[in-house]
């Protein structure tokens, strides 16, 4: 059974003259003078708060309610929802943020009585089990705080405030946990509880509270909805009354029904990833209230599944003669996700290199949440990692930076006092060992503002997290041994092996030595940072400290004969060159050894999630991108085409020679960043931010002759499509923003060069060519632009 908890305030202030409300959507400063309200009794279903108040006969010109329900909340105005969220407020360390969300209201209030209706959730701010959890916790009973401002035309305000005015009372929700699924009982509904003029006598006065600790603040993250719905591919009777339900495709998604039965009658939908394995311990069950056709959708849970199994019910046309069971009307699922705007595009004339882009795509949306999780059912946890290592490939898609701006918070209310960062955050739970400290995981605290930084010139983020960034890289320093290396966690995450396959913790390459390299790269940022935001002490300090970790990692892993790093697994010779721990000169004779690395294995990546991304980069920025094609685009373990074509996977398993655990996590998607910024070639030019310079350097390679796609980047849309047919290559491009562009054709110095039809010499908008043997080289100012190059 869901706890009960405490209850919930309000005040009506009429005819006040201050400021307006803020717009909603915007980060507004609201001076609280609400209180935090919970319900007075302990057990038994999620409360239901109320609150009618009058308006009077004048115009309202805006009316902003700001909210925050622990764990989550529904607000109503007048029996309609207010907005389209799911599952508000984002996840936080309740201890240091309450997240609030500002809801513009102003359509749904009239002259006379209203109604303010909040019903409250567990969410991860209460997790007490009874079914399947991967952990148990609470900060207390569930509480709200609600502060609505209203405006009117003639320039007075009237603010409804939550205090112990407000009644509650037992809803409906007779259980409901964010892993183990929710329990609806129509025959507790209250019709009409949210309306004006309902008699709530038999409720109780909420009662004020004090709040679970942390400041109240708009999330930075976009809000969580549902972005479509799904009905049945497949739906087959496997026995009298139940039903199996195929959606065709894997998501995070709450299960909808339809039924028309007898009162008391239970309607049970089970969910799974496999069509023969329902979750165990995670359903929903609907009692029904016998009142006509009724719609169940849960509110405060969701879940990662394909499959429904249904179990209660009958279809009309399954039904037999006096049949009892209500009747199964409509059944399906909605897809739920973050907001985040769709920012990018790639297609190509391979279908493989679609299929994965699908695939990644798929992931990484279902991740998406109000933290970017590592899967969407059995943790559902903030897994750092992930964050940094596939920052550029979300954010290549998905206009995630606002979400990442809430995980680089999340990384400072979980940080420790001694300035370790561990390897989830918000930190719901504490695990142990490499599960807790892993430079890997926690070094997100550094990389993800700078990645922020470079992606979208945002300095404010830089600065506000310096402080979580000096102390955690301070920190990584004390872990070093006696030869300079920092403490070794869960290292290169699921690397592979013929042999052994993916079994966890690295099998091929040191912990040590991917931890050591983070503290080397977060002290080289540092030492940026500081300079850029005058900490001038502590650039020479990070300055120094990374030099020093640079010669200890040589002095412990480099082996200056066979120009080979460590074991001369594909992962530390990637994180050698990527990382720059090799020696310059050596640079060439290191790449040589990681491409025989990769091609003595056929072409398998044995890296894990850690190093794959280092794998593909450090073969990309030096021109091989055709290494990193024959490793994509292949069918055998492991890899995509293995997932995708062996197995009838349309989603990442949580390992890629087989399906997993899981089949949906995004921690292996890298590849996404080299669709975008090598086979489109969308990049920034060097020292640009927000993408203020654009780089266009495209690469054919393979059997692709034709790649189109997008990046909606800070200052407009970055276009590009081009083909390769014979011996002409053509390049169209939009430059947006008011700088040059560098462009670099993939085609021999003494090609023929026209632009949009004229000769590269008289095209307008052109300048500073360079040819050499494979590349022709020039800038463009912003506009749009055919190329048009014929090899000799």
């Amino acid at each position: 059974m869901r706890a009960y908890m405490p209850g919930l305030v309000a005040v009506l202030v009429l005819g006040c003259a201050v400021a307006a409300a803020s717009e909603a959507g915007n980060p507004p400063s609201v001076d609280w003078r609400a209180k935090w309200i919970t319900a007075p009794t302990g057990e038994g279903p999620l409360p239901l708060f109320r609150r009618e108040f009058t308006l009077p006969d004048k115009p309202v010109s805006r009316a902003v309610a700001h909210v925050c329900g622990l764990g989550h909340f529904e607000l109503s105005v007048n029996g309609a929802k207010a907005g389209d969220h799911f599952l508000d407020p984002g996840w936080s360390n309740y201890r240091k943020s309450c997240l609030f969300v500002p809801l513009d209201v102003t359509a749904m209030l009239r002259p006379g009585a209203n109604t303010l209706g909040v019903m409250l959730g567990n969410g991860m701010y209460n997790v007490t089990g009874g079914r399947y959890t991967k952990f148990t916790g609470s900060f207390g009973p569930l509480k709200l705080i609600l502060q609505l401002e209203i405006e009117h035309a003639d320039g007075t305000v009237e603010t409804v405030l939550s205090d112990g005015a407000w009644r509650v009372s037992p809803g409906p929700i007779t259980f409901s946990c964010i892993y183990g699924g929710e329990d609806y009982d129509a025959r507790l509904e209250q019709p009409g509880w949210d309306t004006p003029g309902f008699d709530d006598a038999a409720w109780f006065a909420a009662q004020e509270t004090e709040g679970p600790g942390g400041e109240l603040r708009v999330s930075e993250a976009p809000p969580v909805k549902v972005l479509h719905s799904l009905n049945p591919v497949t739906t087959l009777q496997t026995a009298p009354g139940e039903y199996f339900m195929d959606l065709g495709a894997n998501l995070s998604a709450i299960p909808f029904f339809t039924v028309r039965g007898p009162a008391g009658s239970k309607v049970t939908v089970t969910v799974g990833e496999l069509p023969d394995k329902p979750w165990e311990g995670h359903s929903y069950t609907l009692t029904l209230a016998g009142k006509g056709d009724e719609t169940f959708r849960p509110r405060f849970t969701y879940f990662g599944f394909q499959y429904l199994f249904f179990k209660g019910a009958v279809r009309a046309e399954d039904a037999a003669a006096g049949e009892t069971l209500p009747l199964l009307l409509d059944a399906g699922a909605d897809f739920v996700s973050s907001a985040a705007a769709d920012v990018g595009e790639f297609h190509c004339d391979n279908e493989l290199m679609n299929d994965i882009n699908a695939m990644v795509a798929r992931s990484v949306r279902s991740n998406l949440q109000s933290v970017l999780t590592d899967c969407p059912h059995r943790e559902k946890l903030g897994w750092l990692e992930v964050a940094h290592l596939m920052g550029p490939s979300i954010l290549y898609h998905n206009d995630a930076a606002g979400l990442f701006r809430k995980i680089s918070r999340d990384t400072t209310e979980s940080q420790l006092e001694n300035g370790l960062v561990p390897d989830i955050a918000p930190e719901y739970t504490r695990f142990k060992g490499g599960f807790f400290e892993s430079a890997e995981w926690g070094s997100a605290s550094v990389q993800l503002p700078w990645l922020l930084y470079q992606w979208a010139d945002d300095r404010d983020t830089l600065a506000r997290q310096y402080g979580t960034m000096a102390r955690y890289t301070r920190y990584l320093a004390t872990t070093r041994d006696n030869k300079g290396l920092a403490k070794g966690g869960l290292g290169d995450w699921y690397d592979w092996t013929p042999k052994r396959g993916h079994v966890g913790a690295s099998q091929l390459t040191p912990n040590e030595l991917t931890a050591t390299a983070f503290l080397h790269d977060n002290a080289r940022i540092l030492a940026e940072t500081a300079r850029l935001l005058g900490h001038d002490g502590d650039t020479a300090e990070f300055a120094a400290l990374a030099e020093k970790v640079r010669a200890d990692f040589l002095a412990a892993y480099y082996d200056p004969a066979k120009k080979s790093v460590a074991t001369g697994s594909q992962s530390a010779l990637a994180v050698g060159l990527f990382f720059g721990l090799v020696p310059e000169e050596d640079r060439d004779a290191v790449l040589a050894n990681l491409v025989k690395a990769v091609e003595d294995m056929e072409y398998r990546p044995t890296t894990g999630e850690v190093c794959f991304r280092y794998l593909v980069r450090s073969l990309a920025d030096a021109g091989r991108s055709d290494v990193v094609w024959r490793i994509v685009n292949r069918t055998d373990p492991p890899g995509y085409g293995c997932m995708l074509r062996q197995y009838g996977l349309k989603t990442l398993s949580e390992r890629w020679d087989k399906p997993g655990e899981s089949l949906n996590h995004c921690m292996f998607g890298h590849i996404q960043e080299w669709f975008q910024a090598y086979l489109l070639g969308i990049r920034q030019a060097e020292g640009s931010r927000g993408f203020a310079r654009v780089l266009l350097a495209p690469t054919p390679v393979g059997d692709l002759t034709h790649v189109t796609g997008r990046y909606d980047g800070p200052h407009g849309r970055i276009a590009v499509t081009w083909k390769l047919e014979d011996k002409l290559f053509t390049l169209d491009a939009v430059i947006p923003g008011t700088n040059p562009a560098e462009i670099i054709l993939p085609v021999p110095g003494n090609s023929e060069v026209t632009v949009s039809g004229l000769p590269l010499d008289q095209a307008v908008g052109v300048k500073n060519t360079q040819r050499s043997t494979e590349r022709v080289a020039l800038e463009v100012d912003p506009g749009t632009y055919q190329f048009t190059c014929l090899m000799p």
